[in-house]
């Protein structure tokens, strides 16, 4: 062999030595960041699932606060319908005691009927 061809050889062997050392160890490093990016993966899916457990939660309050409104807006048109009832009795009321001239004297029956 000649010197060349020798020394050529070591080179080459060398090299690929080197090749796979570097191999090697970029594809431990290839396998951490899979581990990590796995990981990291199904944290992401956890957290996915939070929230839309979330979401759901809030679209439920959301109509739960929704369904109390409509509720109390009806308990308010009652109680004004009630008052404005109460209202019109009242009225009959004064009417007939300012038309009886009553200061001491019995009630007349229109006003008792409407105070029952």
């Amino acid at each position: 062999m000649t010197w060349l061809n020798k020394y050529g050889l070591i080179g080459a062997l060398l090299v690929a030595i080197c090749l796979g050392g570097i191999n090697g160890v970029l594809t431990s490093r290839l396998d951490k960041a899979d581990k990590t990016n796995q990981a990291l993966s199904d944290k992401n899916a956890e957290l996915s699932m939070s929230v839309a457990d979330r979401d759901e939660a809030i679209t439920v309050l959301k109509e739960s606060i929704d369904a109390d409104r409509r509720a109390t807006e009806e308990q308010l048109k009652v109680e004004q319908q009630k008052r404005a009832k109460a209202d019109a009795e009242n009225g009959k009321l004064r009417k007939a005691l300012e038309s009886s001239d009553c200061s001491n004297q019995r009630l007349p029956d229109s006003a008792i009927d409407i105070l029952r």
